[in-house]
């Protein structure tokens, strides 16, 4: 009966960790996973990640209607010791990291993942009310096997008790984590259990899920498909002169869109240009590798906003700023 094979697969997720090698992939239903630009940026702790753009977008729609993100602390392991954990799903790929308790000096990762949540409702639905058998409920025949028995209790403790109750990613992940005996999940541990839940699917009579549909999803376990980000600390402004090794000077300024930075360093090489706000976020960065002496460069800070910022140029040894007035 497909019931135990699913159970016995949440038992050797459980005991073993290693029922991930049995996996079958990331995409389901001939479906195609979005991915992001696989770029790092800094950001900090207070900042809002931007919207994910896609390289490539999840395909077909018609099979993959609901497209949410899953942000993924890169320095914790999940309880399921498959991979970094899942803190939350956010249907914009916008969050805070503070808010989510994710300070400086920690990564994290902005992951696509695409589904039909219609299905997902439906197999809620069939778990949490169906038979399995004549005068024996679905609870009743996994709580028989089951290592964490008290499934639906634990559901309902999590306030699901029906499919009205799951209505985004997070709510799938909390119903999904009940056969994983809750705690932190990963991506791979979230693939497996959709795994054993899909083998219950629309199987001989008896079971649980008997003419629902198959959950199709997709989304992709490759770094190169999702969006990464160093949470940094934030910058201190002050009032730096230059140097005799080191020396800015910004014309026009005030500056409505173009300004020429005149530059006079004695160390020649890679030199780094920083625009920040009156907070200290870098607005606009970029590097430069200079010769001694002096030189001129012009910088396009026309998408700025009205307002004073700070210019600053350093390189391995010396830093100078000067304090510039966008109009």
């Amino acid at each position: 009966m497909k019931l135990i094979q699913l159970l016995t697969y949440a038992i050797c997720l459980l005991v073993t960790g290693t029922c991930f090698a049995q996996n079958p992939g990331w995409e389901t239903c001939g479906a195609t996973k979005g991915t992001l630009s696989g770029m790092t940026n800094n950001l900090y702790a207070t900042d809002t990640t931007p919207v994910p753009v896609f390289t490539n977008a999840p395909a077909p729609t018609s099979t993959l209607p609901n497209t949410e993100y899953l942000i993924i602390l890169n320095d914790s392991l999940a309880t399921d010791s498959l991979g970094n954990a899942i803190l939350v799903a956010s249907q914009t790929g916008r969050v805070v990291p503070q808010n989510l308790g994710i300070a400086a000096g920690d990564t994290f990762s902005v992951v696509a993942f695409s589904y039909d949540l219609a299905q997902v409702k439906a197999t809620v639905h069939a778990l949490l009310n169906n038979n399995a058998a004549i005068f024996l409920s679905c609870c009743g025949a996994i709580d028989l096997v089951s290592p964490i028995p008290g499934l639906c209790d634990s559901l309902n403790a999590a306030g699901i008790y029906d499919s009205t109750d799951v209505n985004n990613l997070n709510d799938l992940i909390t119903f999904l984590g009940a056969f994983g005996g809750a705690g932190s999940v990963s991506l791979r541990g979230l693939n497996a259990v959709m795994v054993g839940v899909n083998a219950q699917i629309g199987v001989a009579p008896g079971a649980c899920t008997n003419n629902t549909s198959e959950i199709c999803y997709a989304t992709d376990s490759l770094a190169s498909g999702q969006d990464h980000y160093v949470v940094t600390t934030m910058t201190t402004i002050s009032n730096v002169e230059g140097t005799d090794a080191l020396k800015v000077a910004a014309s026009p300024n005030p500056f409505f869109d173009f300004i020429s930075t005149g530059i006079a360093t004695e160390v020649g090489g890679k030199h780094w240009i920083r625009v920040m706000d009156a907070t200290g976020r870098v607005v606009h960065q970029e590097h430069r590798v200079l010769a001694a002496g002096e030189q001129t460069i012009n910088l396009n800070l026309g998408k700025l906003v009205a307002g004073i910022y700070y210019l600053q140029v350093s390189d391995n040894y010396n830093l100078a700023t000067q304090k510039i007035v966008k109009r």
